[in-house]
């Protein structure tokens, strides 16, 4: 069942943000005060959604329903996820996971939101210092000493990142925006 306005959804959820939801702005010498519209970053979209999902108990409907997503980012950082007029969940601190799931426009029930909260895990963060160390000095080493090679480098990465690809099963890859290379 879909259950779309997505001018009122946004609305809604902007004025539960700005009013009530999202933490209040500090800034030294000055007195707190409540975040802005201009001071937010805003990403909506459609999403399905049960009521289990959102946190009803006792819900009076079963199924599922497609819902108008509201994701608000604050001026202190702090996160609102709404879906319809629910407010799924708060996140202080969003990590890497929550930026991924509101690309992927695919946030996880409000049961399961703590998983956006505070740092990332281990395996992440080592994954993305690691590699982003070692992808910059061979950049600048292509860069400067073999820039002939560098199509070369870029096809060779491609490749490892395939690999990967395809330990990913098929619903997750198409679920994250991935192609289904098999359908190409």
């Amino acid at each position: 069942m879909i259950h779309r306005d997505p001018v009122h959804s946004l609305a809604h959820a902007l004025h539960q943000a700005l009013w009530h939801d999202l933490h209040m702005k500090h800034r030294s010498g000055e007195r707190p005060r409540r975040p802005r519209e201009q001071d937010c970053s805003i990403v909506l979209f459609g999403q399905v959604w049960s009521a289990s999902a959102l946190g009803i108990r006792d819900a009076p409907q079963t199924g599922h329903h497609e819902l108008d997503t509201v994701v608000i980012v604050g001026p202190a950082q702090d996160a609102c996820v709404y879906a319809g007029h629910h407010l799924v969940c708060h996140v202080v601190h969003p990590n890497r996971r929550f930026y991924l799931d509101v690309a992927a426009q695919c946030m996880v029930p409000a049961e399961e939101a703590a998983c956006y909260e505070g740092g990332d895990d281990g395996v992440t963060e080592s994954i993305d210092i690691e590699l982003a160390a070692a992808l910059a000095r061979l950049q600048v080493q292509v860069k400067r000493l073999e820039p002939q090679r560098a199509s070369l480098v870029a096809r060779y990465l491609r490749r490892c990142a395939e690999r990967f690809d395809s330990v990913v099963p098929h619903t997750l890859r198409l679920a994250w925006g991935g192609v289904d290379r098999r359908r190409v």
